[in-house]
């Protein structure tokens, strides 16, 4: 049996992010424990929330489903920390936009990012966390088959 189809779209993400010009092959699973400084500036991928409705009624009902893909961009530095996230910012943005199909998406579109900045230790490490809407269908009893 294949996984839910929003590990599918979490799959299909980290896959459109990987090699991006400033984060390169850092891109890993949301983590609890902190990101080591070797791997930074990196992404870290997860899913947030998801929503599902009923679409269409009958025999063969169709789940309508709305998934939060969160992504979390984090940077160590002392200055010009602003400039770095927003680069990445776009970066991640235009690869999502080419990727609208990943992992059985219809769509991956940008809903909101909160940027912060945590200064203890020697440099300064800021985040942004993005947050996308991606829409997905599926068969009533089938999440793991996009339709």
């Amino acid at each position: 049996m294949a996984d839910h189809v929003s590990e599918q779209i979490v799959a299909g993400a980290k896959t459109a992010l990987t090699g991006l010009a400033t984060t390169g092959s850092n891109v890993f699973d949301s983590r609890v424990y902190p990101v080591q400084d070797a791997e930074l500036p990196c992404l870290l991928v997860d899913q947030g929330n998801e929503g599902s409705e009923i679409s269409s009624l009958g025999v063969g009902r169709i789940s309508e489903r709305n998934v939060e893909l969160v992504v979390v961009a984090k940077v160590k530095q002392n200055t010009s920390y602003r400039t770095l996230i927003n680069t990445i910012r776009k970066e991640v943005e235009v690869a999502l936009a080419a990727n609208q199909g990943a992992g059985g998406a219809k769509y991956i579109q940008p809903r909101s990012c909160e940027i912060e900045l945590a200064g203890e230790g020697e440099k300064p490490v800021a985040s942004a966390t993005m947050t996308f809407d991606c829409l997905y269908y599926t068969a009533l009893g089938a999440p793991d088959t996009a339709l």
